[in-house]
């Protein structure tokens, strides 16, 4: 049947996207979204259906993470909107340009004074989204602001910070046909974001204090990644002779470089860096509480940051900061130092790129952390730099996301921002959908919150490499409650037995003993992904937690 001459709203939609180069979406059919799997096209956006909806924002975030580009989560009213609550706290966190689009009550149906029973009916049902703050919420019930209300809403999540926004359309509306104008008659045009001002007298301040300071570390976090602005910092640190320092978001950063300290400041040695400098000079980073040892790390005299976001001015007692977009901003910061510096500075650290090998060294030598090393030097032989790696709330995951270099950056997602137990293997499924290879790097527990989605897996041909490290329970709390000397209480689990579990899903899959055979086998896993086969390995260990967990931020 020919396609109406005028699209409907939610073939509208799905058209804005992919002007915007979304290829993609994530979602779950309801009774009340329908109308976008009505609208399917070979020209737009396919959607791929996951078996929750927690998975779908997860997805997106995944891919958006991986990409840089905009991820789309499509869910249905009530029910399916607050399945998506999580997830959405997750991308919130950090930073990630994920619309979220869920079908809301239509307006016809609705009653004034509050609810009246409508089937999935909410009073608010995007109160549950600007509970995070900081990110608008549309609720659109009318055919004729529903696709403006959808580039505002690409627009929101993709301008300066990032981040995700909720999107409501009244279920009616979704198979409407919106009149001329507004966003059909500008051809669904990619929304651009509106330039921030350039705070040029603050910069300069900036430039004084740098140059007034002999010995500068730069603290490079996801902003860096998010801007592309990855070249100006390389040029700022050699400029200055700065060791430079990433947070999890930032990891991949200066990959190589000599004056990169490629370790987790958590660790000693990274930290007597950190404070034997005199300013320490933040760039692209919410200094949260996980990078910063709650705000306790050991600090320079002098503080200053280049970010955008309130939250910042929260954290530390800062000297100066900036609030500015990185990439006007850095070009106009080197400008302005290299008019006062006849050379560039020679390093004040001797050798920063020393500082990993002896880290992981001395915890290769301790018999409590060398096996963990083994592990993650066995991730890093075995899968390749082309591949993504996601990371869970395990230990497993914060060995690997704390300690495994990384050789480019989108390369590593790590949720530590909200800590969202259960985000690798949904996570996994969004820079699959693009035909990348993603690594999901569990414990037991994890993969237990979003076991349907091996199906999916399954279903799509996705190439996924599921690793779960299997310690029978929840091991980071088994380690709390060991070192606070509890009783190890609800941290025991039943643990299926994996690869009876894969092929029942028609996912083939390995158990290695120990890390020794576990490089060779996420090789020939990654092969297996390659020809569209999702992949299952299993280790049975139990690691002690790095120090960048909670329980061992302060010893010595």
């Amino acid at each position: 049947m020919a396609e109406h001459a005028t699209p409907t709203v939610a073939a509208a939609v799905l058209d804005l996207f992919a002007a915007q180069g979304v290829e993609v979406c994530f979602g779950i059919p309801g009774v009340h979204n329908l109308a976008f799997w009505d609208a399917l096209h070979h020209a737009r956006p396919s959607i791929l259906g996951v078996r929750h909806e927690q998975s779908a924002v997860y997805a997106g975030d995944g891919l958006a993470r991986a990409t840089g580009g905009l991820g789309v989560a499509l869910t249905t009213t009530g029910p399916g909107a607050a399945n998506a609550v999580a997830a959405y706290g997750e991308a919130h966190s950090v930073g990630s340009p994920v619309l979220l689009l869920s079908s809301e009550v239509s307006a016809w149906q609705r009653a004034d004074g509050g609810p009246r029973g409508v089937l999935h009916e909410m009073a608010d049902q995007g109160g549950m989204f600007a509970a995070f703050g900081g990110r608008p919420i549309r609720v659109a019930l009318t055919a004729e602001e529903a696709v403006d209300a959808a580039h505002d809403a690409v627009r929101a999540c993709l301008e300066p910070p990032p981040g995700p926004v909720y999107l409501g359309i009244g279920s009616d509306v979704l198979a409407e046909f919106p009149p001329p104008g507004g966003a059909i008659a500008a051809g669904h045009d990619p929304p651009t974001a509106t330039p921030l001002p350039l705070p040029e007298d603050d910069l300069l301040r900036l430039a004084d204090l740098l140059l007034a300071s002999e010995r500068v570390v730069l603290w490079v976090g996801g902003g860096v990644v998010s801007s592309g602005t990855e070249a100006d910092v390389t040029v700022l640190a050699e400029l200055l002779g700065a060791p430079v320092v990433t947070t999890y978001a930032g990891k991949g950063v200066l990959a190589a470089h000599p004056l990169l300290v490629d370790a987790p400041p958590h660790e000693p040695e990274v930290a007597h860096v950190i404070a034997d400098a005199d300013l320490l000079l933040g760039l692209g980073s919410a200094f949260d509480a996980m990078n910063t040892r709650a705000w306790r790390m050991p600090v320079p005299p002098r503080l200053a940051a280049v970010t955008l976001g309130d939250e910042v001015s929260r954290t530390f007692d800062w000297d100066l900061l900036v609030g500015a977009e990185l990439g006007a901003a850095l070009p106009v910061l080197i400008g302005l130092l290299r008019e006062r510096l006849p050379r560039p500075r020679q390093p004040w650290l001797a050798e920063p790129g020393s500082v990993r090998p002896a880290v992981l060294t001395r915890l290769a030598d301790d018999p409590a952390t060398a096996p963990a090393v083994a592990l993650v030097r066995a991730v890093e032989r075995g899968w390749p730099a082309d591949a993504v790696v996601v990371c869970d709330m395990a230990v497993a995951g914060y060995w690997v996301g704390g300690y495994s270099s990384q050789p480019r950056t989108r390369r590593l997602q790590y949720p530590v921002g909200w800590g969202t137990l259960g985000y690798a293997l949904p996570a996994a499924i969004g820079p699959a959908s693009l035909g990348i290879p993603a690594l999901a790097v569990c414990g037991d527990g994890g993969p237990m919150f979003a076991l349907g989605e091996l199906a999916t897996y399954a279903q799509e041909s996705l190439p996924v490499t599921l690793l779960v490290v299997d310690d029978g329970g929840y091991g980071m709390l088994r380690y709390d409650q060991q070192v606070y000397g509890h009783p190890e209480n609800g941290v025991d689990l039943l643990t299926p037995d994996w690869l009876t579990l894969g092929r029942s899903f028609g996912i083939g899959g390995v158990e290695v003993p120990d890390a020794e055979g576990l490089a060779a086998a996420l090789r020939s896993a990654y092969a297996a992904n390659l020809r569209g086969e999702p992949r299952l390995v299993v280790v049975h260990r139990r690691f002690t937690p790095p120090r960048t967990t909670s329980p061992r931020w302060f010893e010595d």
